[in-house]
């Protein structure tokens, strides 16, 4: 049996396909990276280069022991792992495969428990990982945003200025509210209440500047609702 790679639950994966790449020229965008995480647990991490999400799971949520690959937003992958209501799926990312393993919604496995439960379904890995490297997806984020804030929203429908409200909407989970917060100058720092996940939306975008998105008055409204933003992800 080869190697596990990484064991991460497939629901947090199909939620952060919504900022990888479709461009063929950026295969390497073409899925989520998976990273271990200090001391123990994973990140998951995917950009198309306007939009990023950053997920942090902890030990008994996922785990990673490989130095980092690519699991594919093939849409294949992405079929496989959709589940129900009353089940929960998993996905073993093994050396030579993707092992996709469910059980019921109700059960709390262990990633011992994972790492040898019955498979479902099992992907190739030529299809389920991107045969490339990933960016440096930290040099992205900025050194404090502790600056002057152009925008900060907690609650209610969101105003953010001349950021595209599809953008925006990829970042919601549920029914909860998306805020920023903006020090005039990096990467916006995106807060969808998930304290496990961070999101950025990239200092230039649609041909503006930061220092342009300053200099306007109008605001976008976003009051994307659940299945506007899960529509904004499949597009």
């Amino acid at each position: 049996m080869s190697n596990i790679l990484a064991i991460v639950p497939a629901s947090e994966y199909l939620f952060m396909c919504r900022f990888a790449s479709d461009e063929e020229t950026r295969y390497y965008l073409k899925g989520v990276a998976i990273q271990p995480a200090p001391k123990a647990g994973a990140y998951l991490v995917a950009t198309d280069g306007h939009a990023m999400g950053v997920m942090r799971l902890e030990s008994d949520q996922a785990t990673a022991t490989h130095a980092g690959f690519i699991l594919s937003t093939d849409k294949t992958l992405r079929a496989a792992v959709k589940s129900g209501k009353r089940e929960q799926a998993w996905i073993v990312c093994r050396e030579d495969r993707a092992d996709i393993v469910r059980l019921g919604a109700a059960m709390s496995p262990t990633m011992d428990d994972l790492a040898t439960a019955p498979v479902s379904l099992s992907i190739p890995a030529a299809t389920a990982y991107v045969d490339g490297t990933f960016p440096d997806w930290r040099r992205v984020l900025p050194a404090t945003i502790t600056g002057k804030r152009e925008g900060h929203h907690d609650t209610g429908v969101e105003y953010c200025a001349a950021v595209r409200p599809d953008l925006l909407a990829r970042f919601q989970r549920e029914d909860k509210p998306v805020s920023f917060d903006w020090n005039g100058t990096d990467a916006m720092m995106i807060d969808n209440g998930d304290e496990r996940f961070i999101g950025v939306v990239m200092p230039h975008q649609n041909g503006r500047t930061m220092a342009d998105i300053a200099a306007r008055r109008d605001h976008v409204i976003l009051s994307a609702a659940p299945e506007t933003a899960a529509e904004t992800a499949a597009a």
